[in-house]
């Protein structure tokens, strides 16, 4: 029988992360996200790939790299007095650092992560997460993110963004609920920018970002936009078992096994490992796509499933949808036992200065919660549906 070794996230280890100095690395994979957060990665992380750049100007804000704790241990055990001496310099250079420590049964066999929190975000993995890249980003790196755009002044909103004309909405939903579905049919069918399906970079002034990650898509999914996606036979062909493994009810599996004792984020790992979710860029889909870099908020649209229905929140409404909805999308192991300690910064809880601009941005416009049985939220999205019509023959005829 498994047994997890998880330590609580108020409790630390005290080891070095990188007693040689991050220059000795192959920190090969450069991503600068919108000048705010740098990123250096020994491992590819594709769903930062729209922010991949050759070399990062200056030192990042986030380091990934292999976990070489034990190595470093027996390092450090050395007699010999040179030894000592040269780890004496470097350990007075970067110190001793806390770390926020998760290790299930298997150690570096398994999924282990340490995470150094200094101004240089330290987070060193096991081996084994090299090898399942969408585990690694979605349970380690992008919490890390959201934090440190927190210290920024920006908020990682778990919502989708489309824009005309530099007039953004923003759509946000519950997990699984169809909001990826909403904005393929948004794209396709009206002359809007893209700038994000699952979490979109929000300031106080109302103002967004980009964040482009590669959509997780479904057989559903695919429908809706079967006749411009460039998929291969072969992709499509494996989407049937892909969306099955990772559906709806497949995540309602892997959410069972996080509150048993069994190692369920070593699981999960060996799982996307064998079997990668389907995840693709949004101009795989749909061609003529037309990707934003920035808008400035105009609406915010709450989609829900259920009987017909719409109703305008108040700001404070919208807030706490916003809030529940952000952390809907970090249930996986670790996050849950991590949450507390990847939140703090400096002893400082981060989660009301994260409300704040969310809050800050949400006040300046109007809110709207759509309920749809037929799931046909994208043809009720204001502004888009106020400026354009929505098939290419009433395009064509305004055009005339």
């Amino acid at each position: 029988m498994f047994k997890i070794k998880q330590k609580p996230a108020r409790d630390f280890e005290k080891v070095t992360l990188n007693p040689t100095g991050p220059s000795s690395l192959p920190f090969v994979y450069s991503y600068n996200i919108h000048n705010i957060i740098r990123v250096a990665s020994m491992y590819e992380l594709p769903e930062l790939e729209y922010f991949r750049v050759p070399d990062l100007l200056g030192e990042p804000d986030i380091r990934v790299r292999l976990e070489k704790r034990h190595k470093e241990r027996r390092r450090n055990n050395k007699t010999d007095n040179q030894t000592q001496v040269e780890n004496k310099r470097v350990l007075n250079q970067r110190r001793f650092e806390s770390l926020i420590h998760y290790n299930e049964l298997m150690g570096r066999l398994g999924f282990e992560v340490s995470i150094g929190y200094k101004d240089c975000v330290e987070v060193a993995v096991s081996p084994i997460l090299k090898l399942s890249p969408h585990v690694l980003y979605t349970n380690i790196v992008e919490p890390i993110l959201r934090w440190n755009l927190v210290r920024k002044g920006y908020a990682l909103v778990h919502a989708a963004c489309i824009a005309v004309d530099g007039r953004a909405v923003l759509i946000t939903a519950r997990t699984d609920t169809g909001k990826t579905s909403t904005i393929l049919r948004a794209v396709d069918n009206y002359h809007c920018s893209f700038l994000s399906d699952d979490m979109t970079i929000v300031s106080k002034d109302g103002k967004v970002l980009s964040y482009p990650k590669p959509l997780t898509i479904s057989n559903h999914t695919l429908k809706a936009v079967s006749s411009n996606a460039t998929l291969s036979i072969f992709e499509r062909v494996t989407l049937q078992l892909q969306s099955r493994l990772h559906s709806k009810s497949g995540r309602r599996v892997g959410m069972k096994l996080s509150d048993s004792k069994l190692p369920a984020a070593t699981m999960n790992t060996v799982v996307q490992m064998l079997i990668p979710p389907p995840k693709y860029m949004v101009h795989r889909l749909i061609p003529k796509v037309t990707y934003a870099t920035n808008a400035t908020l105009s609406r915010a649209v709450i989609i829900e499933r259920g009987s017909e229905f719409e109703e305008a929140l108040s700001p404070e409404q919208a807030l706490e949808v916003f809030i529940n909805n952000g952390e809907d999308a970090y249930g996986f192991p670790p996050y849950p036992i991590l949450a507390s300690s990847l939140s703090r910064w400096e002893e400082k809880d981060l989660h009301p200065a994260e409300q704040a601009i969310i809050g800050a941005a949400l006040k300046q416009i109007p809110t709207i919660r759509l309920r749809d049985p037929q799931f046909n939220w994208w043809q009720r999205l204001p502004v888009i549906t106020d400026s354009f019509p929505s098939s290419s023959n009433e395009l064509a005829a305004v055009q005339i």
